[in-house]
């Protein structure tokens, strides 16, 4: 009897450590489910695959706003792969290309490699999404100059060729477009507002201060500080524009003007080497003129987000422009101040370009009155009189730069909650 109950209270025992054994696995696999990327291999998936002899297995993850999910977000769903989280094991790279909606893989060189792809909404496209269709927003004809008429009260995002494709751009009493990005030499934010996107899907910005200022208020803080755009005889935002003993011409890139230098500087302290201008682009600056073989001295404006001439495409390397920039940072030019809503060089407040008075990169002429004359953007227009445009008087400096494509990453545009990077 002894010896049967022992046996009883031994097999109860193998019992117990049975089903614990089984609960242990049973906790562990669904640890492992809920824990690690569900991954799908590739012929399920519409993959792009790089060179590779006998590639094995590829496998991916996928997260949508880092919610785990089976399935890869569609199309037309407003989101985008986020690069900076996404990655692959064995030294691979993913990349999505939007237009076929498809991963390619880089770099595949292992078998089972396992991609994780990390998916957030793409504020760029809900930004183009805002386009204005109602008829509002100025016409643009065949040679993509822009009929540019002035803009008071409503705001909106309107659309012309430039450089790159289509730029869609901001224009009259916006207030969603602000941008927290960086900050200054003494650990401010800055914030931005968003003058366009360019057609490359890259976002163009312009500096508004260490807090989100309203349109049409004048501060100081919406400027990085004055400076005078230049002294001696070159008018140019490098000194490609010189008379006297110059030759008035477009390509004689030889010296920085002082506003140039000015914005140079604060982008050393502000930006270089800092965690932040690994998300900036260099992007071609134009400076918007036209000689006028007619008139010696002055510059006609042509309304076009256009370069029209190569020489004043700025920018750093020689691939898109004249490689006349030390840094990729400029000035807003004039005709981005109209389209803003500033049309008609005459009182017209209320636009998001509307901040007191400061410097554009383009030329108007030389005066043999005033001297060599900028134009402004001033409170109430773009533009003004001669007496207030010359190089030699101080304004307010606001620095313009580019961020690079899908940068953007939270917020709606307000005031209240701006687009972060």
């Amino acid at each position: 009897m002894k010896l049967e109950k022992f046996k009883e209270k031994n097999n109860r025992k193998i019992g117990i450590i049975i089903f614990t054994i089984c609960c242990i696995v049973l906790i562990a696999g669904v640890y492992f489910y809920s824990s690690f990327a569900i991954y799908e291999q590739n012929q399920n998936f519409n993959v792009i695959n790089g060179t590779v002899e006998n590639p094995g297995d590829l496998y991916f993850a996928f997260y949508v706003d880092d919610v785990i999910s089976k399935d890869m977000p569609s199309k037309d769903s407003g989101y985008t792969l986020d690069t900076s989280k996404s990655f692959c094991t064995n030294g691979a790279s993913p990349t999505l290309n939007e237009e076929t909606w498809s991963i390619k893989v880089t770099n595949l060189t292992a078998t089972h490699t396992k991609c994780t792809l990390y998916f957030k909404v793409n504020i760029t496209n809900q930004i183009i999404a805002q386009l204005d269709t109602s008829g509002a927003c100025p016409t643009v004809n065949e040679d993509g100059t822009i009929n540019v008429s002035a803009e008071r009260t409503n705001g909106y995002v309107c659309s012309a060729p430039d450089d790159y494709g289509t730029s869609y751009y901001y224009r009259g009493n916006v207030t969603n477009n602000y941008v927290k990005f960086g900050k200054n030499e003494s650990g401010q934010d800055m914030y931005w507002r968003i003058i366009r996107i360019n057609g490359d899907g890259s976002i163009r910005m312009i500096y508004d201060g260490t807090s989100a200022h309203q349109n049409g208020e004048e501060n100081d803080d919406r400027n990085i500080g004055t400076s005078t755009f230049n002294s001696g005889e070159c008018l140019g935002y490098i000194g490609d524009q010189c008379f006297g003993s110059v030759s008035y011409t477009y390509n004689n890139h030889q010296n920085d003007s002082i506003i140039k230098s000015y914005a140079d500087d604060w982008y050393e302290r502000v930006f270089l080497g800092s965690p932040y201008e690994s998300y900036l682009s260099d992007e071609i600056f134009c400076v918007s003129r036209v000689i006028d073989d007619n008139n010696f001295g002055i510059y006609k404006l042509v309304d076009s987000l256009r370069c029209t001439n190569e020489e004043d495409r700025y920018t750093v390397d020689v691939e898109n422009g004249n490689g006349g920039l030390t840094y990729p940072i400029g000035l807003v030019n004039v005709i981005e101040g109209r389209l803003a809503g500033g049309a008609d060089f005459y009182e017209v407040s209320g636009h998001y370009l509307d901040a007191g008075i400061y410097w554009t990169m383009t030329p108007n002429s030389y005066d043999m009155s005033y001297g060599l004359l900028v134009y402004t953007i001033r409170k109430g227009m773009a533009g003004a009189g001669p007496s207030n445009l010359e190089i030699t008087n101080s304004y307010g400096v606001k620095p313009v730069i580019n961020l690079k494509t899908n940068s953007l990453n939270s917020g709606n545009g307000t005031a209240e909650n701006p687009y972060t990077v």
